[in-house]
């Protein structure tokens, strides 16, 4: 490949530190608004050598080689993706497009960095074959600003073998049969019965999966997009989101839980499942990725519907394209790129049921493609609020710590976290009593 133009360059950087910021070229610098070839820089959450991955970086390669461009596709860190975005945007030195989380769409719109896909999106022929409850969370004023890569419904991921040493046929409906489960579990297994991620980027998503297990959501839609959190405005509702925090101290207090757990991370979760060492967990259908490695300690695993309390629901991460507002040139050869990765056929052929896409063929065979395709789940998710999370999802952090690593009273971590993200709101200007 490179002795030829073509040219896809694999840049495995696992992040360590801010000091690397600025250390991939600019596409803006090697393509104008019509002279010379585009370079497309693609900057990628993919972990390095998995299934996911390796069918990303073909496609990549395969277009690359068939419409002579060069794409620059590099690996990164989640949890450190998104300060490299907003670094590289402030510097006016933004890649062509990225992955990205939801979360992430309100602070992106509001910066301007991203670009207007509307006139592409109405030209493209598959548009009406993609689930318009996840292409609403990603506009604005009707404005597609980007595209879905994945969608990632949280399922009961569990260990079937573990529940039956423990006595159990299957696994948990509700909260409070998780809890009443939990010791036996512990006792007739020697591992914990649930995981969780205390810190990091999937903490305020599971948070968000309790909060829409409980009822509650983390902003109401007041219309002429405005938002207010209206946890205080009743005792019903304060006692409500005080619930969800309670059930954190619970699953610490009676062991449900590693006393770990409250400080771990989205790794220590998924590898601590996969080495068996967690009997059930709520994650993402990457689950399977794992197998791989692990194929005697995963054998056993299962998907399920999460258990809740008083409504069926859990988290709809959509996992996104972000195309960046450089010159419309790269923007276009850009959509089109994304364009090729979201086909039925190269979505088909890689995980089909992550796909945005409504018309994936969904093999009931396959454990992981019949659970995270299953009609209910997909139901029954539900997205984050079209608002900038940047301020938000930190206090949702601190307020799981101030329960599982303070020992404060869930009603005061309700408190505080229903100020924070009115607080946010207000700075956003999409606050509204």
């Amino acid at each position: 490949m490179k002795s030829k133009k073509r040219m896809v360059a694999l840049g495995a950087v696992l992040l360590a530190s801010t000091s690397m910021l600025f250390g991939c070229g600019n596409s803006k610098s090697d393509s104008g608004d019509s002279e010379g070839p585009t370079k497309i820089v693609f900057w990628s959450g993919a972990t390095k050598g998995n299934t996911d991955q390796v069918h990303e970086q073909e496609l990549i390669e395969k277009y690359a080689e068939d419409n002579d461009l060069e794409i620059d596709y590099q690996l990164f860190n989640w949890d450190q993706l998104k300060d490299k975005i907003v670094t590289s945007v402030s510097a006016d030195d933004a890649p062509s497009i990225t992955w990205g989380l939801g979360e992430w769409y309100g602070e992106f719109s509001k910066m301007g960095a991203l670009a207007d896909l509307t006139s592409y999106w109405d030209n493209y022929e598959d548009k009406d074959l993609f689930y318009d409850n996840v292409m609403d969370a990603l506009s604005t004023d009707g404005k597609i600003q980007a595209l879905p890569n994945y969608i990632a419904p949280r399922a009961l991921v569990y260990h079937k073998d573990l529940l039956a040493k423990a006595g159990y046929d299957t696994p948990p409906k509700t909260w409070d049969d998780l809890l009443d489960m939990a010791k036996t579990v512990k006792d007739k297994t020697g591992q914990a019965a649930f995981g969780i991620a205390g810190t990091g980027a999937r903490a305020p998503q599971e948070l968000a999966s309790f909060l829409f297990q409980n009822g509650l959501s983390i902003a109401d839609d007041q219309g002429s997009g405005k938002y207010k959190n209206t946890w205080q405005d009743s005792d019903e509702n304060l006692a409500k989101a005080t619930e969800v925090f309670q059930f954190y101290k619970d699953l610490l207090d009676q062991g449900v839980i590693e006393k770990n757990a409250a400080v771990g991370g989205w790794e220590e979760l998924d590898t601590n499942f996969a080495l068996g060492k967690y009997a059930m967990m709520n994650n993402g259908s990457w689950m399977q990725n794992y197998e791989e490695n692990n194929p005697d300690e995963m054998a056993d695993a299962e998907v399920g519907l999460p258990p809740y309390n008083t409504t069926p629901a859990t988290f709809l991460e959509i996992n996104t394209y972000y195309i960046y507002n450089n010159d419309k040139k790269e923007v276009e050869e850009t959509f089109k790129l994304a364009q090729y990765l979201l086909s039925k056929d190269n979505q088909q052929s890689g995980r089909p049921e992550g796909s945005p896409r409504t018309d994936m063929e969904i093999d009931d065979a396959n454990k992981w493609a019949k659970g995270f395709g299953d009609s209910a789940l997909i139901e029954q998710a539900q997205p984050l609020p079209p608002i900038s999370m940047a301020e938000i999802t930190q206090p949702m952090q601190d307020a799981i710590a101030m329960v599982l690593q303070n020992g404060e009273k869930p009603e005061d971590a309700a408190i505080f976290l229903s100020d924070k993200i009115n607080e946010a709101l207000k700075t956003q200007d999409a606050y509204q009593e």
